[in-house]
């Protein structure tokens, strides 16, 4: 059906006008000298025909660098064809981002990318393309063929894996106040070194893999696995976790359901700290060719190791919404309440934030800015405070994602991040000031 609906498009784009512009996909040089572009062209397709898809490469990476924009951008298509057909699934999706980076209005080669980030196993990827899609404007046929697709779009790859590595100079690894002493009931308590912000240069792991059976030709068995380390200098300031996430993925009302089973353990300085289980639902639903909604709901029983006191029922539900304005911007609004109960009243509390995130696409970089605001309250005052705990934080992170640098679809990302966290009891009070220089995907 996929099939279908994608060959649907491309013969609709095919019979509109369209430009293709970009950059180059990869370095090389052309072995045909005193040609004209289209023999040059023609000469690649008979390489192609002879079985020698080498010599045809080699050609369009040749002219791929021609002045001639069409030129470089018809080559790049053709190596893009010809990358997917040999299963370089990341070759192809570079060589359309080449294009689209200098015409962001070339919407067949958007469809494209969608198609070949949805084989990729990037389903997120391929959604964002077709809300940039809608945002530009499509014929009323290629529009109706893209709503079929986005509507189908399920990931057909059995496996996926992806990983970020970030240097990351951090001026409070452990998330601590400043202070050198809190008041208490009794007196003002002097803090150690360790209950003090500390500063740090750190090492950032994240990754996460994927298996998919396909159970039927709408619903599939989804298992996930997904990690992070935080590791520091400071061994005690160490933060492991890993989560398991096994359940089907379905469609159902014109949205994609997917229930899944999750358990999370964490280690803390090297110690095992907690472990997490129980369930969530995330249901993503397209509301139009430019925006759609993502709702998820956990419900988590917290076990913790060295304070059964915390141990306690989380519930999380958070919602999101995503909008194309166009191809090069687009935005992000979300809301989140968390409750996290406990044995102690003390430690438990209720939660909520805002988030609101903007991206825009700057030639061939993304520039990215994201703000949240939250505020967090204790069921009762922790007896050797005064007050009962209230909390207000802010966030707010800038970054810049340099997709010319790309490899193996890994681009480097500059972060910058700043957090204050103002509370009624000291010891929670903090502020946080991260940098981090990273290897990511387009998110």
């Amino acid at each position: 059906m996929l099939r279908l609906i994608i060959l649907a498009m491309t013969l609709c784009l095919a019979s509109a006008a369209w430009a293709q512009e970009g950059r180059d996909c990869a370095t090389g040089e052309t072995c045909a000298a005193n040609l004209s572009a289209a023999q040059v062209f023609s000469l690649a397709d008979q390489y192609i025909g002879a079985g020698q898809p080498d010599q045809a490469e080699t050609l369009y990476r040749g002219l791929a660098r021609d002045p001639d924009g069409d030129v470089r951008a018809e080559a790049r298509f053709r190596l893009a064809t010809l990358r997917e057909s040999r299963g370089d699934l990341q070759g192809a999706i570079d060589c359309y981002r080449a294009i689209l980076d200098e015409k962001p209005g070339a919407q067949r080669v958007r469809l494209e990318l969608a198609r070949v980030l949805a084989l990729q196993g990037d389903e997120s990827g391929a959604r964002r393309e077709l809300r940039r899609a809608g945002a530009a404007g499509l014929p009323e046929d290629v529009a109706r063929a893209v709503d079929q697709f986005a509507l189908a779009l399920r990931s057909s790859r059995p496996l996926g894996a992806s990983i970020e590595i970030a240097l990351a100079p951090d001026s409070n690894i452990n998330r601590a106040t400043d202070r050198d002493t809190v008041d208490t009931v009794i007196a003002p308590l002097q803090l150690d070194d360790d209950a003090r912000a500390r500063s740090g240069l750190g090492v950032t792991l994240s990754g996460q893999a994927f298996w998919r059976a396909d159970l039927s030709r709408d619903a599939a068995l989804l298992s996930r696995v997904s990690a992070r380390a935080d590791l520091y200098g400071a061994g005690q300031f160490n933060d492991v976790v890993l989560s398991l996430a096994s359940g089907p993925e379905f469609r159902a009302a014109g949205a994609r359901w997917r229930p899944a089973g999750v358990y999370t353990r964490r280690w803390f300085g090297g110690d095992h700290y907690s472990d997490s289980y129980g369930g969530s639902i995330n249901v993503l639903k397209p509301l139009n060719r430019v925006s759609q909604i993502e709702m998820e709901a956990t419900v988590l029983a917290n076990r913790y190791t060295l304070n059964r006191q915390q141990n306690g029922t989380l519930i999380d539900v958070n919602a999101a919404y995503d909008r194309a304005f166009s191809t090069r911007f687009s935005t992000r609004i979300g809301a989140r309440v968390t409750r996290q109960a406990a044995a102690e009243p003390s430690l438990a509390t209720t939660g909520f934030s805002l988030e609101a995130v903007a991206s825009r696409q700057i030639g061939k970089q993304l520039v990215f800015i994201q703000a949240s605001a939250g505020r967090l309250k204790s069921d009762a005052r922790i007896p050797l405070f005064t007050e009962v705990r209230k909390d207000r934080r802010y966030d707010v992170t800038a970054g810049l994602l340099l997709r010319q640098w790309s490899f193996k679809g890994l681009s480097p990302l500059i972060r910058v991040s700043r957090s204050v966290n103002q509370s009624t009891v000291g010891l929670f009070d903090f502020k946080r000031t991260r940098v981090e220089f990273a290897l990511s995907r387009e998110f």
